[in-house]
């Protein structure tokens, strides 16, 4: 079958070599496949996570928004050199028991790499701005990945919608279908990434689709083994948004152990620009305690 020699083609280029025109000249040949379109309604909350760069605070929403295009010169999971997207973190509507319903966990794992390795102690400043829905969000899902699918009640939801869907269309449209978003799927959910390369052909999709008319795509957390989503939105699509909630927080970790300050917040009615935050008991000496350290200077300088 045709998909099955364009997915292995796929599969032995040398991303290293930024084969930009030979990515795309593959997409185009797939043809009409099916797929997954998940509606972000009015009123649906979602969060962007950003590090604190020599732990400075923040005071814009520009700050908590997408990377200015002329800072955006890697391709990142959903985005390439030539489009910046914003990102942000989602939880489903519905839950079953025990799933991931925290935003900034989901944040927190995405954006500090230090939380990936348990041999290793920091101190991290985090901030987070709560975005609210005000104008419906069309989002291609990419989520049919065999491993995330008992993750999450919502992964099964839109992988078996998925399935039915395509059911009314030939069998070659099927095959096809399937097979192209189980290799898409392996690609947003790529987990060795040794350089911005990697991530090119889930980038240049997203560019792709965006271009088509959609607003982003969504598509399960890597960092949280597929409970958690993110979505990546064009910075056009970020005008149906607005700002409620900035905060920021302390990452303190010492190996393994990990807790989370809340050192300042700030309500907004969806229309400032910029704001001031107001500072919280933040609890530092006790949140050390929690973790074996007795001062901030350990973290900072570990052993």
């Amino acid at each position: 079958m045709e998909i099955d020699n364009i997915i292995e083609e796929f599969k032995q280029l040398d991303l290293s070599k930024y084969p930009d025109a030979e990515i795309r000249d593959l997409f185009n040949k797939i043809g009409p496949v099916g797929a997954v379109i998940v509606t972000l309604h009015k009123g649906k909350s979602v969060m962007r996570a950003r590090p604190n760069e020599k732990n400075k605070r923040f005071y814009k929403k520009s700050d908590l928004s997408f990377k200015p295009q002329e800072f955006n010169k890697t391709y990142q999971r959903a985005s390439t050199p030539n489009q910046t997207m914003f990102y942000a973190t989602s939880v489903p509507d519905k839950l079953e028991e025990g799933e991931l319903d925290n935003m900034r966990i989901i944040g927190i794992t995405e954006t500090i790499p230090m939380l990936r390795d348990k041999t290793k102690s920091g101190f991290q400043k985090i901030s987070f701005g709560r975005w609210v829905v005000q104008e419906d969000i069309k989002l291609m899902a990419i989520v049919h990945h065999d491993s995330y699918y008992n993750e999450s009640n919502y992964t099964r939801e839109l992988v078996n919608a998925f399935k039915n869907f395509i059911t009314q269309y030939p069998e070659e449209i099927i095959e096809k279908s399937l097979k192209f978003q189980d290799y898409l799927s392996s690609e947003f959910a790529k987990e060795d990434i040794k350089a911005d390369y990697d991530y090119m052909i889930s980038a240049i999709f997203t560019e792709i689709v965006t271009r088509q008319g959609l607003d982003g795509v969504l598509y399960p957390s890597v960092r949280t083994v597929g409970q958690g989503f993110n979505i990546a939105i064009t910075p056009a699509a970020t005008d149906k948004l607005a700002l409620y909630v900035a905060g920021e927080c302390s990452i303190y970790k010492s190996r393994d152990q990990v807790v989370v300050g809340n050192d300042a917040i700030v309500e907004l009615d969806g229309k400032q620009t910029e704001f001031n935050l107001v500072d919280q008991e933040n609890h530092e000496q006790l949140l050390l305690e929690k973790i074996g350290i007795k001062s901030i200077e350990e973290l900072r300088d570990p052993k």
